[in-house]
């Protein structure tokens, strides 16, 4: 039973090997090259980088609660894969968030932009890029260098003004490398 239990696991990291591009870790005869005691302390970064990878092709969060357009729901669920940014208003005296998707639509929650920031800290597409906003890193069409970034976003015609700002400047360079 124990045999096939390692059998079994032994197979899985293969699989999860080949798939991260670290190649096969069976020698010829399909007999196990790594053994047990390695594969606790070895076999632990490879399994977080697989997760990683995981984690980034399917984030553990995908829908976000907003205000509906319909009064008649009492929430909607907003496609984060849908979403460009999120900024505030409260520089326009509203203490609302706003959820702009592609092609300009918003939708709105009550909830402040560092609340959001915390429920989105595992999101690997969202990060913080200035006081007002969060952005969506797959949704980025184009960028102007400047002292803060302007930033098009798909589906929007016009640019986000300071977008990210200095403050954020080296950790938003970073994960676009």
């Amino acid at each position: 039973m124990k045999f096939e239990r390692l059998r079994r696991i032994g197979r899985s990291v293969d699989y999860a090997c080949l798939w991260a591009g670290l190649g096969s870790r069976r020698a010829a005869g399909g007999t196990l090259k790594v053994e047990v005691e390695s594969m606790a302390r070895g076999e632990t970064d490879l399994l977080k980088q697989v997760l990683e990878k995981l984690m980034y092709l399917d984030p553990p969060i995908k829908k976000f609660p907003v205000t509906p357009e319909d009064p008649a729901m009492a929430v909607y669920f907003l496609d984060l894969k849908d979403v460009c940014y999120i900024t505030t208003k409260s520089d326009q005296g509203r203490e609302e968030t706003m959820f702009v998707c592609g092609g300009g639509k918003a939708y709105y929650s009550n909830l402040r932009l560092t609340e959001i920031e915390k429920r989105l800290a595992e999101h690997p597409h969202y990060m913080r890029t200035s006081k007002f906003y969060l952005i969506n890193l797959t949704k980025i069409r184009g960028m102007k260098v400047s002292s803060a970034r302007d930033l098009w976003f798909e589906g929007i015609k016009e640019p986000v003004a300071n977008a990210v700002t200095s403050t954020y400047l080296a950790e938003f360079e970073k994960k676009l490398q």
